[in-house]
């Protein structure tokens, strides 16, 4: 998948995201801060992490935050997970690393940090290392039933 499919995504359901095109690849928050003029703590990462049972889960903390894999085991009440290597989380979600975004991902089960939920307007992955996903925080809620926990550490 790529940022074509989660425009088309976008516009099936009607959603109040846009997808913005950077002039370069984003490898680290402060690049895309620093491209887009936004402080970083308006950006979010979505990681990706999976337990012994293959379950998929995707954090999604301000992009200036660390997610805890003991935070999230103990909201979910499991005994371990793990972050998915860059090869699981594209087979597990059809987006590679870097350009995850926080909606689209059909299987997995979506955790928000409320910092996130603060933010009026986020930015995070859009589908490519070379594209972002502005959205706002209530919208990924409701595109995917996320439970609001902290998670971050």
């Amino acid at each position: 998948m790529d940022n074509n499919d989660l425009q088309k995504y976008l516009e099936e359901i009607n959603a109040d995201a846009r997808i913005l095109t950077m002039s370069g690849r984003v490898h680290s928050v402060m690049e895309a801060s620093k491209e887009l003029g936004k402080p970083p703590s308006h950006f979010i990462k979505s990681v990706v992490f999976t337990n012994p049972d293959e379950k998929l889960i995707l954090a999604i903390v301000k992009g200036t935050d660390r997610a805890s894999s003991k935070r999230i085991t103990k909201a979910l009440d499991i005994e371990s997970l793990r972050v998915a290597s860059p090869e699981e989380a594209l087979s597990l979600t059809g987006y590679e690393v870097g350009g995850m975004p926080p909606i689209s991902i059909s299987n997995a089960l979506v955790l928000i940090d409320p910092n996130v939920m603060e933010m009026d307007i986020v930015v995070g992955g859009g589908g490519t290392d070379h594209h972002l996903l502005e959205i706002a925080p209530d919208e990924i809620l409701k595109l995917t039933n996320a439970k609001i926990t902290r998670i971050r550490k």
